[in-house]
């Protein structure tokens, strides 16, 4: 995702690092405070003992990821336990409102965050990272398969994800048929109204044609 992108290219700058899912984010104040505690590195290194040894008023880059509104809170507070004029904090949210409600507190200072909306890919970069990871060498597909590069990429609705789990399913496959196969089942999933539906169907299209193993 593009929250881990930006995590992992800051977090060399700081002192303490935490990744975490707002799926993982549970329960009251203290329970979400060990679930970040759990996920702690410091320069690199994970924590140990769930975070006891991390030192208040560190420098610390924090990226929540898709977070609900229970989490809103959350985020305030436990900026308060860390120095925020030098720490940074990342939260995604398909959900606007949330984010505009996000405040962290800076040096006795409440700080709003400032929102940033991520659009879709282009056509032209979907396809340039669609081939990235569906071709060893992107530059030069066999011709065969040019009419369902186009036509998959265009299912794919500009979301990385989508572009990414495909390219990579489909990548080392040279069979039309498979291409087709994996072109329809896109089509069909398009036709699901709730975006969010649409999104799990089209991903669901590479998983499904995992082995078992694979799929474990």
């Amino acid at each position: 995702t593009l929250a881990m992108l930006l995590f992992n290219n800051l977090c060399e700058e700081f002192e303490y690092t935490c990744f975490i899912p707002g799926t993982n984010l549970k329960g009251d104040y203290e329970e979400m405070k060990r679930s970040m505690y759990s996920s702690m590195h410091h320069h690199g290194r994970k924590v140990e003992q769930g975070g006891e040894r991390v030192k208040l008023r560190s420098r610390l880059l924090l990226v929540l990821d898709d977070i609900q509104n229970a989490h809103v809170d959350f985020l305030f507070y436990i900026s308060s336990d860390f120095d925020c004029g030098n720490s940074r904090y990342i939260v995604t949210s398909r959900n606007r409102e949330i984010l505009n409600r996000c405040i962290v507190t800076s040096r006795d200072k409440d700080v709003k965050a400032e929102v940033f909306l991520v659009d879709f890919l282009s056509y032209k970069s979907s396809k340039k990272l669609f081939m990235i990871h569906a071709f060893s060498y992107p530059t030069n597909p066999s011709p065969s398969l040019l009419q369902w590069i186009e036509q998959i990429v265009t299912k794919c609705e500009g979301l990385p994800i989508t572009l990414v789990v495909m390219g990579s399913y489909l990548k080392g496959k040279d069979d039309e048929s498979i291409w087709e196969e994996c072109f329809h089942a896109l089509d069909k999933a398009e036709k699901i109204v709730d975006f969010e539906d649409r999104l799990w169907s089209k991903l669901q299209v590479s998983y499904d044609r995992l082995n078992p193993k694979e799929q474990e």
